[in-house]
């Protein structure tokens, strides 16, 4: 019997991460760290590195950087006129 390919394989979001996330309200914005967290706990309690995953820091691309740091300029921003 030949295996078909899952449905959702070629679906395109109407939506980019950003907007999607930004659509979100507080409560789903904080669901979803939960859930992303605790899929990370359950990814590192099967590898016997933990440890060492988790001691080590590595450096953020240049553009992840220069994102990230935008987005907290614009939160502090948010936060301030608020």
């Amino acid at each position: 019997m030949a295996r078909q390919a899952p449905p959702w394989l070629d679906h395109v979001a109407e939506l980019s991460d950003a907007d999607r996330y930004a659509a979100m309200t507080a409560d789903e914005r904080l669901a979803c760290f939960v859930e992303v967290c605790e899929l990370a706990r359950t990814i590192l309690a099967g590898r016997p590195d933990a440890r060492t995953v988790l001691a080590s820091v590595e450096p953020m691309p240049p553009l992840a950087e220069r994102t990230w740091l935008r987005l907290v300029r614009e939160a502090r921003r948010g936060r301030a006129a608020s």
